[in-house]
């Protein structure tokens, strides 16, 4: 019976550990579409999320090119596509804004990698000087709705 418990919870928190599995940005998260040297990760869990009523937050930060930029915007719409939630009766479960033809602000909530939690991916672009766009893409799980998450997350 131990055994079970632990495999299961193994289970749980690898999971947890990988919020952005099974999606197209995983690449970004990765570095397969940004260079790592070029990116500010940040990846927490545990305790101290328990607060914001989150298991896992992953992000990555980097400054990109137009042609990056249009890679890391394409994998978000994918992800959109493909993990599409239905809105509940009532319940709103996407924010998006868009800039001149393009993503600028994102919370949306796609299907979960784990059975006991929601799943959100965020995306914010902002232009930099010389061209270069900073861009922060999020991934999120936890039992924390949109609304919450609104009130975390400021559009800058």
């Amino acid at each position: 019976m131990k055994r079970l418990i632990l495999l299961i919870l193994n289970v749980v928190i690898t999971a947890s550990l990988y919020a952005q599995k099974g999606l197209n940005i995983n690449d970004i998260f990765e570095g397969k579409v940004i260079d790592k040297s070029r990116i500010t990760e940040t990846l927490i869990r545990g305790e101290q999320l328990e607060a914001y009523h989150l298991t896992a937050f992953h992000s990555v930060k980097f400054n990109a090119t137009e042609k990056e930029r249009n890679v890391v915007e394409k994998a978000f719409y994918a992800d959109m596509a493909q993990n599409d939630i239905k809105k509940e009766k009532g319940k709103e479960n996407s924010e998006m804004e868009n800039r001149g033809g393009h993503l600028y602000y994102a919370i949306v909530e796609v299907k979960p990698y784990s059975p006991f939690d929601r799943r959100y991916i965020c995306y914010q672009c902002s232009t930099e000087t010389h061209g270069a766009f900073g861009i922060t893409v999020v991934c999120l799980e936890g039992q924390v709705s949109l609304q919450d998450l609104r009130r975390m997350f400021k559009k800058k």
